[in-house]
């Protein structure tokens, strides 16, 4: 007599009888899709392509690869916003070297930033200038290949409270170089975890995903900037919704001013700060006695910059070169 019990196990039997039988048949070719060029990424690895290999360790890692929501072809939701204008577009994608430069060259770009415009943000914000970003490698149909950096940030939320120091001041100098680095634009990614965040062998943090972004020209046309009364004021987010663990955020405000403190509010509150509420804690939670005894600055200026505050930019800097003191005094 068959049980529920019975019936759910030969359920899951079925279930990853089937997968396996996935795995054994997939190829690389299966998934590049090359014949839906030019409607794709690209060709420009599709020479080394083969040189991939699949490594499914664990059932965990065979549903993830195979099943994952955060495949870009389940993903409509995507986008990459240019306000207040788009006037500049042009500079931001001229510089862009990896892209096929074929006679499809336009038709991949369109693809891209229809489905995923990652490879072009990977592009503008390149590595190799110094970017908190992976490599981009090239693309080969529905594929693209990135830098492998490490594991992610949450893999070391029980790491000693030092090493999360030197990450923590990596990830806010992230949030600077995001909002600061470049002169005629700012970056605002808005999907911001610590699944999202990735740290290399100098325990240094890299965005690793970067489908969800706004980018704010800061010198669009004066007949923009005419339109918006707040334009040279730092837009602060005090968004409230009584939600504690929600990243919550307004992409109308962010595009109405040349600065925001979306990035460190992103860190701060989101990625920094002890308690994230629902059993959850931040990378900077449960700090030695004998560093707030001699750093007592260190508690306020987190507070500063995760919760509402004219100051959090400021606040966030602070916060950084105090860690940096911390972290040379006990090297």
């Amino acid at each position: 007599m068959l049980t529920k019990k019975n019936i759910l196990i030969s359920f899951f039997m079925a279930f990853f009888i089937l997968m396996l039988k996935i795995i054994f048949r997939l190829n690389i070719d299966n998934l590049t899709e090359k014949e839906k060029c030019p409607a794709c990424f690209g060709m420009s690895m599709c020479h080394e392509i083969h040189n991939i290999d699949f490594d499914f360790i664990d059932f965990y890692t065979i549903f993830n690869n195979l099943f994952s929501i955060k495949n870009v072809y389940y993903d409509p939701n995507v986008k990459l916003v240019l306000c207040p204008s788009i006037q500049e577009t042009h500079s931001l994608i001229q510089n862009i070297k990896n892209l096929d430069d074929d006679s499809d060259h336009l038709k991949y770009l369109w693809t891209i930033l229809k489905i995923n415009p990652e490879p072009i943000i990977l592009e503008i914000l390149n590595a190799n200038d110094n970017w908190p970003t992976p490599k981009y490698l090239g693309a080969c149909g529905r594929l693209i290949v990135e830098e492998f950096i490490g594991p992610p940030l949450s893999a070391f939320k029980t790491e000693s409270w030092m090493r999360r120091a030197k990450i923590a001041s990596s990830l806010l100098h992230v949030a600077h170089l995001l909002t600061f680095k470049n002169k005629k634009f700012a970056f605002y990614p808005t999907d911001i975890s610590m699944d999202n965040i990735a740290v290399n062998e100098d325990d240094k943090a890299i965005i690793i995903d970067l489908e969800n972004i706004i980018i704010v020209d800061k010198h669009p046309p004066v007949e923009v900037v005419s339109r918006l009364n707040s334009w040279d004021e730092i837009y602060t987010n005090d968004i409230d919704i009584n939600c504690q663990n929600c990243f919550v955020f307004s992409p109308s405000d962010i595009c109405q001013h040349k600065i925001s403190d979306h990035n460190y509010y992103a860190i701060c509150q989101h990625i920094l700060v002890q308690d994230l509420g629902t059993n959850s804690y931040g990378l900077l939670h449960d700090p030695p006695k004998y560093i707030i005894k001699k750093y007592p600055m260190l508690k306020y200026l987190l507070k500063q910059c995760s919760k509402e505050s004219s100051s959090r930019i400021d606040s966030g800097i602070q916060l950084k070169r105090l860690l940096d003191i911390i972290i040379k005094d006990h090297a």
